[in-house]
C-alpha cells in the first residue's frame, strides 16, 4: 500500500475523533472470493500483465474511506474494489492523494483507478465511473452554534468550509453570486484539502457552516453529535469508482462491472453494505456506467 503523510492524516482523523465503525469489528462471514477465468481474460492485456491495479484515493469520507488508528486506508470501497479486482485475478495497491490531484492523476496514467467520486455528467468527459452507491451533499454546523437554514439560499451571509476540488466549489460561487443579486450578503468560503480538514474548520471557529458528502455528514453526526449536526440535505449524483475515458479504461470499466455484479449475487455487496453500516436505500446494485445524470 502506497501512503504518503499517512501519520499526520491518523493524527487529523483522531483530532476529529473519527474511528472505524464499531459493526466493522467483527463483520458478517461472507463467500471466499473466487477468481471468475471468463471474466479475468477479459482485463485488457496491459493490466493483466502487470497484475496490479494503482488505486488513487483520498481517503476522507469514512466509512467509504478513510485512514484508521493505525494509519491504514479503509473502508467499503477499499474493500469492494479489492473484491471485484480478486475476481479478476487482480491486486489493488492504494495511493492516497489530495481531492483535487485524483482526476489530473488519472490523466497522467499515475492511477489506473479512483476511489471514489461524484458521478457528475461533467466529469464524464474525463472519467468513465461504474457507480456503486447513492449519495448526496450535506451542510454540518456545531449544535452549539444553533445555525439553520431552509434551503441552501441561507447560505448568503455565511462563512462556508468546502473540501478543495469538488463539485460544491463551483455551486458555491454561483450561490454567492446570486446572493448578491438578490441584495444579500455574499457567502465567504474557505476551501480545505480534504472533508476532515473542513468539518475541523468547524471546531475551531474558522467557518460557520461546512458542506460534504453525505456520508460524511451523517456518519459524523451518529458518531459526534455534541460535534457536529446536518442542518440541510439535498440529493447530487451516485458515487462511481473512476476509469480512464480511452479504451483501456473503458474496457477495465466494462469489466470491473461484471466482477461486481458477480459480487453482488454472490452476497458479497451485502455483507460489505452490512459491515460499513451503510443504508440499503443507497444501494445501487445493476452498477451502471457512467450513470450520473447532472
Amino acid at each position: 500500500m502506497t501512503i504518503d503523510f499517512k501519520f499526520a492524516t491518523a493524527c487529523l482523523v483522531a483530532g476529529l475523533g473519527i474511528v472505524s465503525p464499531a459493526h466493522a469489528q467483527e463483520p458478517p462471514a461472507r463467500p471466499p472470493i473466487k477468481v471468475d477465468p471468463a471474466l479475468a481474460a477479459q482485463v485488457p492485456k496491459f493490466y493483466r500483465e502487470r497484475g496490479t491495479l494503482i488505486a488513487g484515493v483520498n481517503p476522507d469520507v469514512a466509512p467509504i474511506k478513510f485512514v484508521d488508528g493505525d494509519g491504514n486506508i479503509v473502508g467499503f470501497t477499499p474493500e469492494l474494489l479489492s473484491a471485484a479486482a480478486a475476481v479478476l485475478d487482480l491486486k489493488v495497491k492504494l495511493a492516497q492523494s489530495s481531492f483535487d490531484a485524483l482526476i489530473p492523476g488519472l490523466g497522467a496514467n499515475r492511477f489506473d483507478v479512483l476511489l471514489s467520486l461524484a458521478d457528475f455528467s461533467s466529469r464524464q468527459k474525463v472519467v468513465t465511473f461504474v457507480d456503486y452507491l447513492d449519495m448526496g451533499m450535506t451542510v454540518v454546523a456545531m449544535p452549539s452554534k444553533a445555525v439553520t437554514i431552509a434551503s441552501l439560499d441561507g447560505l448568503c451571509g455565511k462563512q462556508l468550509a468546502l473540501p478543495r476540488g469538488t463539485a460544491s466549489m463551483a455551486k458555491a460561487t454561483k450561490l454567492s453570486e446570486k446572493c448578491q443579486k438578490d441584495g444579500k450578503q455574499p457567502i465567504s468560503v474557505a476551501t480545505y484539502p480534504d472533508s476532515n480538514m473542513t468539518l475541523l474548520s468547524l471546531s475551531t471557529g474558522a467557518s460557520q457552516v461546512a458542506w460534504v458528502d453525505s456520508p460524511v455528514g451523517y456518519y459524523n453526526e451518529t458518531k459526534f453529535p455534541a460535534k457536529y449536526k446536518v442542518i440541510h440535505y439535498n440529493a447530487e449524483a451516485p458515487y462511481g469508482i473512476g476509469f480512464g475515458v480511452d479504451e483501456k479504461g473503458r474496457q477495465l470499466a466494462s469489466v470491473m462491472r461484471q466482477a461486481l455484479l458477480k459480487l453482488q449475487r454472490d452476497g458479497t455487496y451485502d455483507a460489505l453494505m452490512k459491515k460499513w453500516g451503510l443504508a440499503t436505500k443507497d444501494a445501487k446494485p445493476d452498477f451502471p456506467i457512467n450513470g450520473g445524470m447532472r
